[in-house]
């Protein structure tokens, strides 16, 4: 199924819908994780799309499949969002990186950076985070997320659909 949203372009065979309670309980690396997402294989149609954009539900999507990536997405909820997207710009500049898409999602203060890859391999993902995660932890100390994150299992690398272009 292809999904098409905003800039962004997604294959994927399922999506995920969050639900209210946990849905599902996976062990990890002798870790448990509790996940809201509930998996669903049907297509997202324009009525759910209006539903998340109006921040009704929230749909989300696999971020690895089949060992392959097509973005490395940093997830950062503060309200300082705009100055950290100005030093995100800075340093994905230094790396070279100079196609990436923002989004905002202003209920949930959500600010997300999608980084296109264009179905490259898990490892090389993984490398490409770490170099990320290693600038970023030199220039600020601030609470964010990068993904694929090699510390979660596959099936909770997700990302929720974006809402607003920044």
């Amino acid at each position: 199924m292809k999904i098409e949203l905003l800039d962004l372009t997604f294959n994927r065979e399922y999506f995920y819908i969050q639900k209210e309670s946990i849905v599902e309980k996976i062990t990890f690396n002798n870790r448990t994780f509790y996940s809201k997402f509930e998996k669903t294989t049907t297509t997202i149609d324009s009525a759910l799309l209006e539903q998340h954009y109006a921040n009704k539900i929230s749909l989300a999507i696999p971020l690895i499949e089949n060992n392959l990536i097509d973005y490395i997405v940093i997830e950062y909820q503060q309200n300082d969002w705009k100055s950290f997207y100005s030093l995100l710009q800075h340093l994905l500049k230094s790396l070279d990186i100079l196609t990436f898409f923002s989004y905002y999602n202003i209920e949930k203060e959500l600010f997300q950076l999608f980084i296109p890859k264009n179905k490259i391999k898990l490892d090389l993902a993984y490398q490409e985070v770490e170099n990320i995660k290693h600038l970023l932890e030199l220039k600020s100390k601030k609470s964010y997320k990068i993904y694929p994150n090699k510390n979660l299992p596959k099936n909770l690398n997700i990302i929720t659909l974006p809402t607003q272009k920044v």
